[in-house]
């Protein structure tokens, strides 16, 4: 009985474990069959989401290379619509519209090539390759119209020697994997092109900052709207292109910044073009504002010289100098009497190279008297005088418009009247005609 009963509690045990391995077999088949499922589910929602990336890509190359083309072509007609033709914007026009036509063949051959395709790496090589110069491009542009001839050359052999760099280690890398497939060298492409884009973004702006501190020196005037319009629109240029070497290694990434950037170049591309129907012929003086000064430099030198032959002379060549000065002041002092009385402080587009053409003398003279005789200089100088002139005629006439005195008196916009008023009386000039009323 005992036996009996051992056999079959071993028996039932067994049955038992064979049940539960069946169990947990089962159990493993259907977990294994989630499994395959889940993986099976996410490589089909992968590849869903690829196309969509890939699709959403490829419209967004269609419409950057639609678009860049009509930009190219909206810059190159507007050159039939200005008034008249100022060398250096033309110059810069032909090198913007260029920069739109290597965007748009860049555009052209990511779609019908493919690259983003073929991998986010190879998308990345081609627009590196095809980006360097046409922001190259667009940089000069904005250096040709802002800097001077030295500070243009200079730019154009550093980038060109950064460039040069760059497409020999595109070649080397082709050559070497076969492909454009690169490896580790796109990284060192990568690099030379965040370099660069540092370059364009900091030379651009430094030469903006250098030029709107010349004109604060040199001109009385404001800056007119489209010429603000068109300084915001190159700072939202440099901000969005400091983000262009991280979005291009990242197709998802580049679905966000490239519509951005795409916004940025037609407003700055639309403030350039609306830059050349106002300029005029006086407006940028830059070729002429050099000659003028590197004359005066060489004067310079001259009476130095001349100074230093004097001083060996002795004590009557430093008397002559002296006379000689004072009596120059008196002669500068008397023509600007002469220039204020004829009110040619109306004329809201004088400079002081302007001024000193007018007066017959150099602009380092004039410099030199309005440091010593005003102890001021000449924009402080000039805007002391609109604001009087503004005074006398809000007195005399209380019915004219502030629009109407401040072009009478020669403030290149309303804004620089207001402005004036606020430094001078702390009040706006409504608010001063009411205090006054």
């Amino acid at each position: 009985m005992k036996r009996e009963r051992i056999g079959g509690i071993c028996c039932l045990k067994r049955m038992d474990t064979a049940l539960k391995k069946g169990v947990v077999w089962e159990i493993l088949m259907k977990n294994a069959s989630f499994l395959r499922k889940y993986l099976y589910f996410c490589i089909s929602f992968s590849n869903y989401l690829i196309q969509i990336i890939m699709t959403s890509i490829f419209i967004l190359q269609l419409i950057c290379c639609t678009i860049t083309g009509m930009l190219g072509l909206h810059i190159a007609v507007a050159s039939l619509q200005v008034r008249w033709k100022e060398r250096r914007y033309e110059t810069s026009r032909w090198l913007l519209c260029g920069s739109m036509v290597i965007f748009c063949i860049h555009y052209f051959l990511q779609m019908t090539q493919r690259f983003r395709a073929q991998g986010a790496d190879v998308g990345a090589v081609i627009n590196i390759m095809f980006y360097t110069p046409a922001i190259f491009a667009i940089t000069l542009s904005i250096i040709n119209m802002e800097s001077t001839r030295n500070v243009m050359r200079r730019y154009c052999l550093r980038s060109a020697a950064a460039y040069a760099l760059i497409v020999a280690i595109f070649i080397f890398g082709v050559f070497s994997n076969k492909s454009l497939h690169l490896g580790d060298l796109l990284y060192v492409m990568l690099a030379l092109f965040v370099v660069s884009m540092a370059y364009f973004i900091y030379a651009s702006y430094t030469e903006v900052l250098k030029r709107n501190k010349k004109l604060q020196e040199e001109s009385a005037g404001d800056l007119l709207p489209h010429v603000r319009y068109a300084r915001a629109s190159l700072m939202m240029v440099c901000v969005s292109a400091a983000f262009l070497p991280i979005a291009i290694l990242f197709n998802t990434l580049l679905l966000l910044v490239g519509p951005l950037m795409l916004f940025v170049l037609i407003f700055f591309v639309y403030s350039f073009i609306s830059l050349g129907y106002y300029i005029t012929p006086g407006d940028n003086m830059q070729e002429e504002q050099e000659d003028l000064e590197e004359q005066e430099k060489s004067d310079a030198s001259t009476d130095q010289s001349a100074y230093g032959d004097q001083q060996d002379a002795g004590a009557d060549g430093q008397a002559d100098l002296n006379f000689f000065s004072q009596k120059r002041m008196k002669e500068i002092g008397t023509a600007l009497e002469k220039w204020c009385d004829d009110r040619m402080y109306k004329d809201c587009n004088v400079t002081i190279y302007s001024l000193a053409a007018n007066l017959g003398c150099k602009k380092n003279e004039l410099t030199e008297y309005f440091n010593l005789s005003q102890h001021t200089n000449f924009r402080t100088w000039l805007s002391d005088i609109r604001f009087n002139e503004a005074v006398r005629m809000m007195k005399e006439r209380p019915d004219f418009s502030n629009d109407a005195i401040s072009t009478e008196c020669g403030f290149s916009s309303h804004t620089q009247i207001y402005r004036i008023f606020k430094q001078k009386t702390g009040l706006s000039p409504n608010q001063w005609r009411e205090q006054m009323t």
